[in-house]
């Protein structure tokens, strides 16, 4: 088999198990990466060249300069000072918060400024009445529009930067993006500001139970006298294996009893609140002779009190939980809570819950005692979709997270330091002053991504070298021969936007990098013009739940529908589409 037929097979795998999630992408770009070293067309060091790249290790470096900021509570402040600065205005609320969302993203990783953001968002939603279904996917496209203004906002621009430096162009300065990315920030706000009062509400805003449509599965039985139940434990009857449901809590007179609940004997009079599918209940109910109060549909409050709670929490990429079932993990004895219902890719799933494998960004509706629950928060293997105390506190060294952020900015911008250079020692500022623990640092490191960028590197070098990228940028060129190369960038964009949506947006910068230069070579032109086109278009993935990695962020937290983001994103990348086709030849002649 000849390099490019196998390229292409390579190519086409990645694209189909990325689409189908056959598994994560970035365990395809390694499966790629192992078969091109065992099939000789890259050496070993060639296959290794991408774990030391620089661009890879800057976006570590940043990565932890991110998650310093989260820490240090600044950014929370700022979203929860919001609602003060509007004066209650809401619609000057909303603006501010797609706005700050977008500006941070200038700075910070985008993940950790929408992470931070969606409680605050969710909150405002309440607020409005509104589902927050209305505010999230906007506020997910303010960060992603943002984040193309400078070098440090996405990772796909400063991989560009590095592999471009590779090839002889001069690396991008920091605010190299920005005369394009502000005309995209001013129309990304312009259109998420209109896309608020076009989103379909999706679930009950003000209700938890209602956003996972539990009310029929989640219902409360009286226990009679002559019940076999009585005096027995919830372990002693088995009821979890025989009956498949989940007693989440023993109503006695006055008292709510959930934490001490697998000790506690049940007693004549006890009400059990019960989870599971109405078939289940009522053979439950048939066979342990209770009474059903059919009638009664609980809601949050009356899940909630002062010793129980009920919460969402996302699980996090840095989550050891991923790929474990529920039953696995015995969630119930290792955390102290109940996970009642799941919600992934916009789809909540109420049954059997224990034996689906979980995944990074599923949404998680918990509910427990309120000291078991604030625990969770505390772990880097959730997060939080709700404000909490612990997240609006502030760091004692807030102001060193600050000002090491800003000297890495001004450092590079000003007086032209190696972005690398500046963050790394950003990071060692903030490790050897004991502002930043180094277990954290650890945590804060997105695997998934440095494997991404790791395996991904070498594939771009080897499209390169077979001449699968010389040929796709003749055949271009060609295209631009007749319209001039005004017609070549905007199919070159085109191309990029479209191959972004089904793998992530690093491993499509990559990819189409070699085809930009190709392109401007044969075309004769400057090719700085054409790497501009990729890197833009490769950030703006605003499609699909895979298009980015923040938009699978907010798919389960606004309960979306895969059509919601083909109706909200085209638009979208159709506006940016014609907008870079026409502004990148003005700011970058060819």
């Amino acid at each position: 088999m000849s390099a490019s037929v196998l390229l292409v097979a390579l190519l086409l795998f990645m694209l189909v198990a990325a689409a189908l999630e056959w598994m994560a992408v970035e365990v395809v770009a390694l499966v790629v990466l192992a078969t091109l070293l065992v099939s000789g067309q890259i050496s070993l060091a060639e296959a290794t060249q991408g774990f030391s790249d620089p661009a890879v290790l800057t976006v570590l470096m940043m990565m932890v300069l991110s998650e310093a900021i989260s820490e240090s509570g600044v950014v929370a402040q700022v979203g929860h000072r919001i609602t003060r600065w509007s004066g209650g205005h809401t619609g000057l609320q909303v603006a501010l918060l797609f706005g700050v969302t977008g500006v941070l993203s200038m700075f910070i990783n985008n993940t950790a400024a929408v992470a931070m953001f969606i409680p605050v968002a969710i909150q405002l939603a309440k607020q409005m009445r509104a589902s927050p279904s209305r505010l999230l996917l906007p506020l997910n496209y303010s960060a992603i529009v943002g984040g193309t203004c400078t070098l440090i906002g996405t990772s796909t621009n400063i991989l560009v930067s590095s592999l471009a430096a590779d090839r002889g162009l001069a690396p991008f300065s920091m605010f190299e993006f920005l005369r394009m990315g502000i005309f995209y920030f001013a129309a990304g706000m312009a259109y998420n500001l209109l896309l608020v009062r076009r989103l379909p509400d999706r679930g009950d805003p003000a209700s938890l139970t209602g956003k996972y449509q539990l009310a029929t599965y989640l219902t409360e039985v009286r226990v009679p006298a002559s019940s076999p139940l009585v005096g027995r434990t919830v372990v002693e009857a088995r009821i979890s294996d025989r009956y498949f449901l989940n007693i989440l809590e023993i109503q006695r007179d006055t008292r709510k009893i959930a934490f001490d609940l697998r000790s506690t004997p049940i007693e004549p009079g006890d009400a059990l609140i019960v989870r599971g599918s109405m078939q289940d209940i009522v053979t439950f109910k048939e066979q342990q002779g209770l009474l059903l109060l059919s009638d009664i549909k609980l809601t949050d409050a009356e899940l909630a009190d002062q010793q129980n709670i009920l919460a969402e929490m996302q699980l996090s990429p840095a989550s050891t939980l991923e790929g474990m079932s529920l039953r696995e993990i015995d969630f119930r004895r290792r955390f102290g809570a109940f996970v009642l219902a799941l919600s992934r890719a916009g789809e909540s799933i109420r049954e059997k819950l224990g034996h689906i494998s979980l995944r990074r960004w599923d949404t998680l509706l918990v509910f427990g005692p309120r000291r078991a629950v604030e625990q969770l928060y505390k772990l880097d293997d959730f997060l939080p979709l709700q404000e909490i105390d612990l997240r609006l506190r502030l760091h004692p060294r807030w102001w060193l997270h600050g000002l090491t952020l800003v000297g890495v900015v001004v450092s590079s911008a000003v007086f032209g330091v190696n972005i690398l250079t500046a963050a790394l020692v950003g990071v060692v500022l903030l490790l050897a002053s004991r502002t930043v623990k180094v277990q954290r640092v650890y945590r804060s490191v997105q695997w998934s991504v440095f494997f991404l960028l790791a395996a991904t590197i070498p594939l771009g070098g080897a499209v390169e070298k077979s001449g699968l990228a010389d040929h796709f940028g003749r055949w271009l060129a060609e295209r631009g021969v007749d319209g001039g190369p005004w017609v070549a960038l905007s199919l070159l964009y085109l191309a990029t936007m479209i191959l972004t949506e089904m793998l992530s947006n690093a491993s499509t910068a990559v990819l189409m990098l070699p085809v930009a230069l190709s392109t401007a070579a044969a075309l004769g032109v400057d090719p700085k013009p054409m790497v501009m086109a990729i890197t833009f278009a490769a950030s703006n993935g605003f499609v699909t739940p895979i298009g980015y990695q923040t938009n699978a962020m907010v798919y389960g937290a606004g309960n979306y529908r895969y059509g919601d983001f083909l109706k909200a994103g085209i638009p979208l990348n159709l506006m940016f589409w014609g907008m870079s086709s026409l502004l990148i030849p003005v700011f970058w002649p060819f």
